[in-house]
Parts: C-alpha cells; sequence; structure tokens
C-alpha cells in the first residue's frame, strides 16, 4: 500500500467544475479540464481530467480531432474559495509523430467513456480526454509536463492517471514512463471474447517506473492507472512533474491523461459558516496484482484491480474522509454525507444523544454540555468544536470547546456552557481534528491531516398552546 502524499499548504480549497476565467492563460487559451460527471467509475471526484484542442470558450470540455503539437496544452482553473484558485498547466513537449484530440467513445469499441464521461457514452460524450495518433499504424512519442501554482506560488500535484482511451487492439501498445508507482485502479473486462489484454510494469534507474500496455482485444476492454510520485518527482523551483509517453497503433489508438489534485475534506454547514479545508490522507493505493517485470493479462474473471481505499485511522468517528471537489454547503448540513465514496456515515462523531433534544435538558443558561467525541490515531492530535448558540449563523471564539486527542485515545470530551443569549431552535456543530493546535484555532482556513465534520443539532423548544382549542391529549 502505498499513500499519495499530500503536498500542499493552502487556506480554502473547493473545487468546482470548470471553474473558469480566474487563472491567468495565454491568449487565446482557455481552462478546460474538468472532472468527470457520469460513467461507472467510483474515482470520478478524484480524476481531473486534462481536456485538449479546445479552440474558443464554447468548446468548454476541449474539442474532438484538432491537432497538437509541441506546446500544446491543458489548462485548469480551479476555485478554492475566497477568491483564490488552483492553477494547473500540462504542456506537451518533445514530439514525435502526428497527434490529435480525441473524445472517448467515437469509436463503438472503446470503454473510457463508460467509465468517465460528460454528458453521456458514445457520441454524447463531451470530455475530449484522449490523444490520438493521426496515422494509420503510426508510433508517435512526447512528454507531458505538469505544474500547479496558489497565486503565483507553485505547489505540488499529487499524482498522475492514464487510461486507454480508445479500445487497445492486438497490434497496439502504448507506455508512461515517470518517477513513481504505477497501480491499475479501474478496470472494464470483456471476457467473453478470447482476446488478452496485457500490462506490464518495469522499474527503471532513477526511481523511474514505467508502465506498459501491450495489446488489447480491441473491444469494449480498457483500463485506467494512477501514479503516486516519489520525491525524485518533483523538479525545480516550479515543482513540476512530466511523464513520457510512447502511442503505436494498429490503425489509430489514444490514451487519455489526468491528474490526481490534493485531497481536501471540507465543511457542509451553510455557506454562513465558512470554509474549513483538511489536507487528509484520502488517498491509499491497494496492491494491484502486477508483479514487476511479469506481463499480466487483466482481461481474465481471477484478475482483480488495485484501486483506492479510505485510511484506517486519522480521522473523526468510524469513517474515514473521501475527497470533496466541489462547495458541499447545505441546510440539513448532510451535504458531505450524500457526496463521494465514503457513504452516509463519513461523518458520524457526533452522538445520538446530542442530535435532538429538548432545551430543558441540555440548554439552559449555565448548563454544561459535555460530549464525548469518538476518533481514531495514528499520532496526538486535537479536537476543536463550535457551537452556534446565539443562532448568528457563524462561529465565534466564545462558542469553541477543544481537547487533548492522544495517539492511544479513542474519544475526548468537549464541554460547552450554555451561554445567557443562546437561542432555542435548531442550529449547527462543528468539529475539526487536526495535529496543530494552530491551525484548529479557527472555524475556518486550512490545516494538513485530520477532518471537518459539521452537524446540524435539532433543540426542541416549548410547545405552543392555544387555550381556545380542545386538548387532544390522551385521556
Amino acid at each position: 500500500m502505498r499513500k499519495i502524499l499530500l503536498f500542499i499548504l493552502i487556506c480554502g480549497f473547493f473545487v468546482q467544475q470548470n471553474a473558469s476565467g480566474q487563472c491567468p492563460l495565454p491568449a487565446g487559451k482557455f481552462a478546460t479540464a474538468a472532472f468527470a460527471t457520469g460513467g461507472s467509475s467510483i474515482y470520478k471526484n478524484n480524476v481531473l481530467w486534462l481536456t485538449w484542442g479546445a479552440q474558443a470558450a464554447t468548446d468548454t470540455y476541449g474539442k474532438h480531432n484538432q491537432t497538437l503539437s509541441n506546446g500544446s496544452a491543458s489548462y485548469a482553473s480551479i476555485n478554492m474559495g475566497g477568491g483564490r484558485y488552483l492553477c494547473i498547466q500540462a504542456t506537451i513537449s518533445n514530439l514525435v509523430g502526428l497527434i490529435n484530440s480525441y473524445a472517448p467513445g467515437n469509436y463503438s469499441g472503446d470503454s473510457m467513456d463508460d467509465m468517465y464521461n460528460i454528458g453521456g457514452t458514445g457520441t454524447n460524450n463531451k470530455l475530449v480526454s484522449g490523444i490520438r495518433n493521426t496515422t494509420d499504424g503510426a508510433s508517435v512519442s512526447f512528454t507531458l509536463t505538469c505544474k500547479a501554482t496558489i497565486d503565483g506560488v507553485p505547489v505540488r500535484l499529487n499524482g498522475m492517471v492514464l487510461g486507454d482511451a480508445e479500445s487497445l487492439a492486438a497490434g497496439e501498445n502504448f507506455t508512461a514512463t515517470a518517477s513513481g508507482t504505477w497501480s491499475i485502479v479501474d478496470l472494464k473486462k470483456n471476457t467473453s471474447v478470447t482476446g488478452a489484454y496485457e500490462v506490464r510494469k518495469d522499474n527503471l534507474t532513477g526511481n523511474k517506473q514505467k508502465l506498459s500496455f501491450l495489446r488489447g482485444n480491441d473491444n469494449n476492454t480498457g483500463a485506467v492507472a494512477f501514479l503516486t510520485f516519489n520525491e525524485q518527482a518533483f523538479q525545480g523551483t516550479d515543482l513540476s512533474v512530466s511523464f513520457d509517453v510512447t502511442l503505436k497503433g494498429g490503425g489509430l489508438t489514444a490514451i487519455s491523461l489526468g491528474l490526481l489534485p490534493p485531497a481536501i475534506d471540507g465543511g457542509d454547514a451553510p455557506e454562513s459558516y465558512g470554509a474549513p479545508l483538511h489536507m487528509i490522507d484520502a488517498l491509499n493505493v491497494k496492491y494491484d496484482n502486477i508483479p514487476v517485470n511479469t506481463v499480466v493479462n487483466l482481461n481474465t474473471t481471477s484478475y482483480q484491480v488495485g484501486g483506492l481505499e479510505a485510511p484506517v485511522s486519522g480521522f473523526l468517528g468510524t469513517t474515514g474522509p473521501d475527497a470533496d471537489n466541489k462547495p458541499l454547503y447545505s441546510k440539513d448540513a448532510m451535504g458531505d454525507n450524500n457526496d463521494g465514496i465514503a457513504g452516509v456515515n463519513e461523518e458520524d462523531a457526533w452522538p445520538a444523544q446530542y442530535k435532538s433534544f429538548s432545551y430543558k435538558l441540555y440548554y439552559n443558561p449555565n448548563q454544561t454540555i459535555t460530549v464525548a467525541i469518538p476518533y481514531k490515531a495514528y499520532r496526538d492530535g486535537y479536537i476543536a468544536g463550535w457551537i452556534d448558540f446565539n443562532q448568528n449563523g457563524v462561529f465565534e471564539a466564545s462558542e469553541r470547546a477543544v481537547a487533548t486527542a492522544t495517539a492511544s485515545g479513542t474519544s475526548v470530551n468537549l464541554t460547552w456552557t450554555v451561554p445567557a443569549n443562546r437561542v432555542i431552535r435548531s442550529t449547527y456543530v462543528r468539529l475539526r481534528y487536526g495535529y496543530n493546535l494552530n491551525e484548529l484555532q479557527l472555524p475556518t482556513g486550512s490545516a494538513v491531516g485530520g477532518e471537518v465534520e459539521d452537524h446540524k443539532i435539532f433543540i426542541q423548544g416549548s410547545a405552543i398552546t392555544n387555550p381556545m382549542l380542545p386538548n387532544k391529549g390522551k385521556k
């Protein structure tokens, strides 16, 4: 198992699909890289697909069948909240041969559009994530270099993504070489056909690894691999990363290229409560059952992919967070539970006893509320919480409680004293778990590791009766 490293320190981060116009772009260029909105893959929220060929602002996700050359680039402008944007650029260089942009699904045997798409499968797919050789049977090669900045300051990307964009045939192949470790995470099989779908991994000098797709069956079989970077991947002061690609078609064949942005957990209370953001250890890569220096046929009933799995510690409650790629503000504070792969139990640290209660039990002035907050840890940290007692739509310093969460512990008590200005109606609580106490002083802002949870608290007030109406109580 290999953790995708989290190297980005930022004040706020929410990914929005295809946010436009906020990152500086060269004249005539457009930010079109995007997350898939449809398809069978459970990793749609994790992969930012690089898109190609845009000629105008109306080419929202790139344009199919456009000539690419040295200097062709894909751009992303990702809204982090608070007027700050993560800016990404991926540029083609060292090109040998002719290539075009390609929208997976334009060939009936494609499978990439079944796993990742925008607008539907087949020719309905608008996500132009593919790069294809232009000449039948031709070989091409190029280098893709990627970098990211926030307000002009370089930051590290988490990983790269490679996929079969146009059904690989028996006489076709493609490879990608980079500093890190490759793992097959997505696979569409077609075991009703006899053709193999073969891959191989080879370790090279300089801590690089080469992933080779050696042959396919040209019949709705395809795979996607994630690369997790090692320290040698980041080059120069701009922290750029690159990988070398080769592509050989029997006729025409294509690959899709993407990136793994930083994994972020955010709040889901109403927007007035602000944006707390945690750079989380959300992505552990499982072994993909492909030994180095060994050819493996993926198109068998017995082969099992690797994939991503949630961490076993370092979070609140019983379930680790998944990555949020958009704002999840919600009136019921359930936006995070209802989004992503972690499921409805992602935020479960606030106990049922305090989710709904009569104000007479715990909510009178000067009463003490002591709540046991469960967590799973691998190192010492802290848990802070805020309750909006006065119902002004923000969490204030006077509404904060904090406790030390040791590596050996499983829960901490947070204690609040109910203030005189409390309002008897439903409100919200925010919990933040992290390792640097300074990062948890406020209910908003960034923290490295841990998790944030928001919950709605239903507070029942006094029943209102009308003496003019008959009493319908039990006799």
